[in-house]
């Protein structure tokens, strides 16, 4: 099959589904780790947060190792495939450690909560480096890998509800939260369920023979020195990449406020605690109904001018959002909606523009890297996401925030502009980086036609 034509549904759907068994274990990370650590560990706010940024730190640099190691991988089911099948069961079992609640003093819990994290961060990127990479040898056609970033997406946020609203539920039906193995087997329960999506994608999938030998082979000193040249060569010569880094960082940094808080926001703004289990995992739903919607859109206009409407939208709806008095749980559900909805529209747009940056890195350098190129964007997603924990740790202090007691009206009021005012910088930001992103339908065919007549 032309790597232009029309992919086979079966195909398409079956690696966008292993980003269901993924967003178990991100959104578990995501949402539901930092209240875990503040309020059923006992975790310090602005240790917790410290936590987060050493960890996303560790996880920047272990994702460019695992990329280069992937790129020069070769068995007989490819260069990135084998990964989902021998290195995901190492992943459920770093998700379980990373739910104990060891009864140690503060700095025992920091020291515990770190090293946990880490292994749980780079068991995740063990197995998710090469399954994105696996986006850029599946299809060269821009507008699929659209729709198949909007599929990745609907199955991502699929995970994520599923994890947010089963995993309270069954620590509320296993006992007392505090106990050490309550987290732990609910972890393990949800984890599980991971499994046969990575092995649905291993089967689904195929890597083209051609494309492999674009990337270098051979693990040795003197391949890591050409790795981290090629490292070099991307920062410096492919702009879309570094456009799309830059805008990774920023969405990464900013929009994740809003999901972060949201527990926080539900628990104490709202005074609706039993509201958690319903309104998180909604918060994704609205995510998943969306992003295909979103790949739509890009596929029928431009992936620069989706990510401006997007803006549009995420603008509005923020300003809204913080202006608003209600703590009417239907008004917060609709504002959170409007919000999710725009949001999803970044991650739908960024995975889908990652791929096209390997065939432009080709045609500038001659050389494929597609991990490296994923790499460096897991690099990007992971620095702002270490420093979006630390920064929500110290700005949760700042607003007097104290964990399982009622809370003042200035830190609601705080809490709230944490979730809004934080994100409309973003949304700015991004706005600024995006605005000169020059790879549409038409300029990517060229470039691939140029390196083709090379």
């Amino acid at each position: 099959m032309s790597d232009h034509a029309p992919l086979k549904t079966s195909t398409k759907l079956g690696w966008a589904s292993g980003d269901f068994g993924f967003n178990i274990f991100w959104q578990a990370l995501n949402l539901l780790m930092m209240p875990f650590y503040t309020d059923v560990l006992g975790l310090d706010s602005k240790l917790a947060g410290t936590v987060f940024l050493l960890a996303s730190l560790w996880d920047g640099f272990a994702d460019t190792i695992i990329a280069a190691i992937a790129d020069r991988t070769r068995t007989r089911w490819g260069s990135y495939r084998p990964y989902l099948i021998f290195a995901s069961p190492v992943l459920v079992v770093a998700f379980m450690v990373a739910f104990l609640t060891p009864d140690w003093d503060q700095g025992g819990l920091f020291l515990y909560a770190l090293l946990s994290q880490i292994f749980l961060r780079t068991a995740y990127s063990v197995v998710s480096i090469p399954y994105s990479s696996l986006s850029a040898r599946i299809s060269q056609d821009a507008d699929e890998r659209a729709s198949m970033a909007g599929w990745r997406m609907f199955f991502a946020f699929s995970g994520g509800a599923v994890v947010t609203f089963f995993m309270p539920r069954l620590v509320d039906m296993l006992g007392d939260k505090a106990d050490n193995t309550t987290y732990v087997i609910a972890a393990g329960l949800v984890g599980i369920i991971s499994l046969p999506f990575f092995w649905i994608t291993f089967a689904t999938t195929t890597e083209p023979e051609r494309l492999a030998e674009a990337n270098p082979k051979g693990l040795s000193l003197a391949a890591t020195g050409e790795d981290l040249k090629a490292a070099f060569q991307m920062a410096m010569h492919n702009g879309p990449l570094m456009r799309i880094f830059g805008c990774i960082i920023v969405s990464s940094l900013a929009f994740t406020m809003t999901n972060k808080c949201l527990v926080y926001y539900v628990t104490y703004y709202l005074g609706r605690e039993d509201l958690v289990p319903s309104l998180v995992p909604f918060a994704l739903v609205m995510n998943l109904a969306f992003a295909p919607v979103w790949a739509w859109v890009a596929q029928r206009t431009s992936k620069r001018e989706t990510w401006l409407m997007a803006n549009a939208v995420s603008a509005i709806a923020y300003g809204i959002f913080y202006f608003s008095s209600s703590k009417d749980p239907y008004v917060a559900a609709v504002l959170i909606g409007i919000i999710s909805a725009a949001n999803v529209a970044y991650q739908v747009l960024f995975w889908a523009m990652l791929p096209d940056t390997v065939e432009y890195n080709a045609w500038k350098t001659g050389q494929r890297h597609d991990a490296k190129v994923f790499g460096f964007a897991s690099f990007a997603k992971q620095l702002a996401l270490g420093l979006n924990g630390a920064l929500l740790g110290i700005l949760l202090a700042g607003i007097g925030y104290v964990p399982n007691q009622p809370q003042s009206a200035e830190t609601l009021d705080g809490l709230k502009a944490i979730m809004a005012l934080v994100p409309l910088v973003g949304v700015g930001i991004s706005a600024l980086l995006i605005w000169g992103y020059p790879l549409d339908q038409r300029r990517h065919q060229e470039l691939m036609a140029e390196t083709a007549l090379r």
